[in-house]
């Protein structure tokens, strides 16, 4: 049993969800002790607060009946479900449809986290989908040119540009997969992307909907767990999150790319972090030793279970924050540095290299709006 600071939620209901999930997944076949009414209610908001409600159902369905909740409460649920099944076939075929294009314009891309992570899943439709986030071969300049091309009013950050062609679709384009504050371990991981170029856009899975470009085992091994992090330091970390790393541990990788991804993290300063996670995942999932990537470190580990239970998926639930605060603003600036100060006991470098980063930023914004 965990006891979870700082949560709205009780530890008990906290950690019936932990075991509901744990039947989703196929680990658990009942919960320790029937829910009450109440308690079933929280779960459901529990499991909107973490976005997984379509892993949550699926160990609902596998509950003995005296454990399940009121038929009301299941029917609502699954509205829920299907509704998400729903926009998941639909993001899918979208996510298709931007690696086509991308190809025909002569771009090789793959599909990052969302639609492409989901095929790890054993049920692919039930993850709640998000935005399309695409890594595009080419550059910053060669990818800011081809956007301003079709989008004249576009913004590059660091990292990716907005592609806003689909209505009610988030489209980033990628030419650095993500990054670090630290410029030195920065230069590091950003080195590890290049040499992994001639590697990545050229693996495919087929979907329903065609063929979804996908990045290799290897990659997600490494760029899931960086994800999660850059996540802690903005808005919050989801268990949505943690579960796409949870199924990306459940492949078959094999020695030698376990001990590159544990390399690649270590250089960048992410092996703290990295037990950390290895604990959560051990709580929340019930993740096998042999799946360990790292020996869990308890003591971090609480901490950010801590954090992702306070803050849930994008911080939705997080009340050391209003959400009309929470815009690319000076006010979002303020609260994203008083974010990482409470970071600082645990990662020191990235939370000191933070507000220097994000000054300097600026000034790359700046330079790049105009092309």
């Amino acid at each position: 049993m965990h006891d979870i600071k700082g949560s709205s939620h009780n530890a008990d209901t906290v950690n019936l969800f932990f075991s509901l999930i744990r039947c989703g997944i196929g680990k658990e076949t009942e919960l320790p002790f029937v829910p009450s009414v109440e308690q079933w209610e929280e779960l459901f908001e529990i499991a909107n607060e973490q976005t997984l409600q379509g892993i949550a159902f699926a160990g609902l369905e596998r509950l003995p009946k005296e454990q399940r909740p009121s038929s009301a409460l299941i029917i609502d649920w699954y509205k829920t479900v299907v509704a998400i099944k729903k926009n998941n076939a639909e993001m899918t075929r979208k996510a298709v449809w931007v690696s086509k294009n991308l190809l025909k314009d002569n771009f090789r891309s793959v599909i990052l986290k969302g639609q492409a992570v989901a095929q790890y899943y054993p049920d692919p439709s039930l993850r709640v989908a998000g935005d399309i986030d695409v890594w595009v071969e080419g550059g910053c300049d060669r990818i800011v040119e081809y956007v301003r091309s079709v989008v004249p009013e576009c913004y590059p950050v660091y990292h990716h540009v907005d592609f806003p062609v689909l209505p009610d679709t988030g489209i980033e384009f990628h030419y650095r997969p993500t990054w670090m504050y630290n410029p030195f371990t920065n230069r590091r991981l950003q080195r590890f992307f290049k040499e992994r170029e001639r590697h990545e856009f050229v693996c495919t899975v087929d979907t329903s909907s065609g063929t979804l470009h996908v990045p290799t085992l290897l990659f997600n091994l490494v760029y899931i767990p960086i994800h999660i992090y850059r996540h802690l330091f903005d808005e919050g970390i989801g268990m949505r999150q943690i579960l796409d790393y949870y199924y990306v541990l459940q492949q078959h990788s094999t020695a030698g790319e376990r001990v590159q991804c544990v390399k690649v993290l270590k250089s960048i300063g992410m092996l703290r972090f990295l037990k950390a996670l290895m604990y959560v995942m051990q709580q929340m999932f019930a993740l096998d030793d042999e799946r360990m990537l790292v020996a869990p470190d308890d003591k971090q580990g609480r901490f950010l279970l801590n954090e992702i239970m306070h803050a849930g998926n994008f911080g939705v639930s997080d009340s050391r924050y209003t959400r009309s605060e929470r815009g690319y603003n000076m006010q979002h600036f303020i609260n994203q540095v008083k974010r990482s100060i409470t970071l600082f006991g645990n990662y020191p470098s990235e939370t000191f290299w933070n507000p220097i980063f994000k000054i300097w930023h600026s000034w790359w914004r700046a330079r790049h709006r105009k092309g």
